[in-house]
């Protein structure tokens, strides 16, 4: 890899970190959330190289976890999950509760089939925590990742 094209590479995904970081700090994580999302590659990068998608999907995942993490202590339950695509721009971390809304809770998922094991996600996701799902028909797939049901 071009030496400058790795620099630049990096600060992106540098500024894509800190970003996420500044969008999950400043969340009130004991409100309500009605799908509330954030995007982890902003401008698309991930699509460019084999090695971009994997940093997305890799981002992707760290604040999946870290949202998790920032929830797990509520007494009301918050659904936290990912949404990988095959365009990274649209790789968003999701948080989802009960609401004023309307919005059915739990996420029903539906028509998504899980236990998937794509081989990019194989050195990024801890399956032996997570699981994921695929929804979608062969032109297009969504896939979900989120805790193991216990």
């Amino acid at each position: 890899m071009d030496k400058r094209y790795q620099k630049r590479i990096e600060r992106y995904w540098t500024k894509m970190e800190h970003k996420a970081t500044e969008v999950f700090s400043n969340i009130d994580v004991d409100e309500w959330f009605d799908y509330w999302h954030t995007h982890l590659d902003w401008d698309g990068k991930g699509n460019a190289r084999p090695e971009n998608r994997a940093r997305a999907l890799a981002l992707t995942y760290q604040f999946l976890t870290l949202a998790e993490s920032l929830t797990q202590h509520r007494k009301t339950e918050v659904q936290c999950f990912a949404i990988v695509k095959a365009n990274t721009g649209d790789n968003a971390v999701y948080l989802h509760s009960a609401n004023p809304n309307g919005t059915p809770f739990p996420h029903p998922y539906l028509d998504v089939q899980w236990g998937v094991t794509n081989a990019a996600f194989m050195d990024v996701i801890d399956f032996t925590t997570h699981e994921v799902g695929v929804f979608g028909n062969a032109s297009e797939h969504t896939y979900f990742v989120r805790k193991r049901v216990v």
